[in-house]
């Protein structure tokens, strides 16, 4: 039998969220002005839940990113936004990863400096270095995130993972 998302949202009531820790942490709980769907929020005066279509838009640390970047333009400012900084930009490893018996796929960009690298192995192919590595998550010990796959648009079981990676870099400080 089939339930409606109304009937859903009935039998999952305040009192299924509701929790001491958000009480203790100053959470208050609101309902979105745009969509209706109730969220907790530290900021009592909060009018909207935050996801993007109630905001008006996707925001990156607080801000609107009104540049309208497709995809590949995405990854391409991400890249350059590194390189200016003395980053090298490499190409990605495959999304299978042959050269791991621990791990089918690429989980993670670090995934593709593991374990050669990251133990010294090996030299790193540039130091430091940005990569756009297409990963693919399907669950698991320590990166099982795949729950949230559809509830936001953080959560993909296949995305590009924006790696930088400073190696035992031996300059004074890193240049974040």
């Amino acid at each position: 039998m089939a339930v409606s998302k109304e009937e859903l949202k009935r039998s999952f009531g305040k009192d299924k969220y509701e929790v001491e820790l958000f009480r203790q942490e100053g959470f208050v709980r609101k309902k979105c002005e745009v969509c209706g769907d109730y969220f907790w929020t530290l900021n009592p005066d909060r009018r909207d839940c935050g996801d993007t279509k109630c905001v008006g838009g996707y925001l990156f640390l607080g801000r609107r990113v009104d540049e309208g970047w497709d995809f590949h333009e995405a990854i391409e400012n991400w890249c350059r936004f590194f390189e200016e900084r003395g980053h090298k930009r490499i190409r990605a490893y495959p999304v299978v990863a042959r050269w791991r018996d621990d791990i089918a796929f690429t989980i993670a960009s670090i995934a593709d400096f593991q374990p050669y690298v990251v133990e010294g192995v090996v030299k790193p192919p540039a130091n430091p270095l940005v990569v756009p590595q297409p990963c693919i998550r399907f669950g698991g010990k320590g990166f099982c995130d795949v729950d949230n796959v559809g509830r936001t648009g953080r959560h993909l079981s296949l995305f590009i993972m924006g790696g930088q990676h400073a190696f035992k870099y031996d300059k004074e400080g890193y240049w974040m």
